[in-house]
């Protein structure tokens, strides 16, 4: 495998298909990761212009030949679909000083989606969880479109980058025409968290786009809470809870359509799950009703008498509260607000808000 690889490699090279940049045309290289192929460093290119990221693999015996695999594989299918706003750029190769392949790849300035809703989440507000969500799936259909299935879609393998979702980490994925089943162990690669619960039920379960989906739907869940799914010490507690169809629950604020959505995403049966290539358009109607109802909260005063703004449940005006910095007078004045299913509200309220 080690000396196919090479091969591939060089010939991919000397045919065209793959960009060879000179290694001495990048500077200042520090390392910011590591991993089973090797290490990860960050490097400026064209007098600093840009800034790359080096992915390095060591063709030699001690490496386990799966991983080679997986950085070939990746290679393969990253030069298919780079060219996509939301899935990282694949620059091309270059052979560093001690003869080692490094893959050229886009910096994320803001590192994972994880990392960044670790140090944003109090800032975000649902217009950009909604936009990152939608973005993330435009990537994710675009794969699919391809034929791509990902198979290890979490959130460690988004990066961030200018605020923007870059779908990463193709060393799992599969083109659709490739052999995609494998055995039940070896099937748990990954973060348990985002695998549904075929994958530890059920033999050399075949993985599809659906998979992807269900990944999706868990990610959805992550963008509204802030924080990783099922966070438990003990790996088989983790895969337990998903094989019995255990879900995270909805947290306090998040509008009812988008738990809707991700609660689709995750659905234990796969036929229940949505397409990925409609996922971008429910995403893009509730960023729309989002900021329309934002958009109407310019004045001091904000008639919600009669429900004229369009709000169906109590949670979204709590976040509207919550939010604004206008306003200062509100008329609930028989609304129809309140959890669905329960008697009619009809409040006549004048809330004064203290200035922030």
């Amino acid at each position: 495998m080690e000396n196919t690889s090479e091969e591939w490699l060089d010939k991919a090279i000397s045919d065209g298909n793959i960009n060879f940049l000179e290694y001495n045309k990048f500077k200042n290289p520090m390392e910011i990761a590591s991993g089973g192929f090797g290490k990860v460093f960050k490097y400026e290119w064209k007098d600093g212009e840009i800034i790359v990221a080096f992915k390095c693999l060591k063709f030699d015996k001690n490496l386990k030949e799966n991983i080679i695999e997986d950085f070939i594989n990746e290679l393969k299918l990253l030069r298919r679909v780079d060219h996509h706003p939301n899935i990282i750029r694949f620059y091309g190769i270059t052979k560093d000083c001690s003869g080692y392949f490094n893959m050229v790849l886009q910096y994320a300035d803001d590192g994972t989606l994880r990392e960044y809703l670790k140090t944003n989440f109090t800032r975000l507000q649902w217009t950009d969880k909604l936009r990152i969500a939608k973005e993330i799936a435009l990537g994710l259909s675009f794969l699919h479109d391809n034929n791509i299935i990902h198979r290890d879609l979490h959130s460690k393998n988004i990066l961030i980058h200018k605020k923007k979702p870059k779908i990463a980490d193709f060393g799992l994925s599969k083109l659709i025409n490739e052999k995609t089943s494998m055995t039940s162990s070896s099937d748990c690669y990954g973060m348990l968290a985002y695998i549904e619960p075929q994958c530890f039920i059920i033999p050399k379960y075949r993985r599809d786009m659906k998979s992807d989906v269900y990944s999706f739907g868990v990610i959805l869940w992550e963008i509204s809470s802030g924080r990783p799914p099922f966070q438990f010490s003990d790996r088989f507690i983790t895969i337990s809870s998903i094989s019995q169809g255990k879900k995270e629950i909805p947290i306090e604020g998040t509008p009812s359509q988008y738990i809707e959505l991700y609660k689709k995403c995750w659905d234990n049966n796969p036929a229940n799950r949505p397409e990925s290539k409609l996922i971008p358009d429910i995403l893009k109607q509730q960023i729309l009703e989002k900021i329309q109802i934002e958009d109407q909260i310019t004045d001091s005063t904000w008639d919600l008498s009669n429900n004229k703004c369009g709000l169906k449940y109590l949670n979204e005006l709590i976040d509207i509260l919550c939010n604004s910095n206008t306003l200062k007078y509100l008329n609930l004045e028989c609304n129809n607000l309140g959890d669905e299913g329960k008697e009619e509200k009809h409040w006549q309220l004048h809330l004064v808000k203290t200035p922030r």
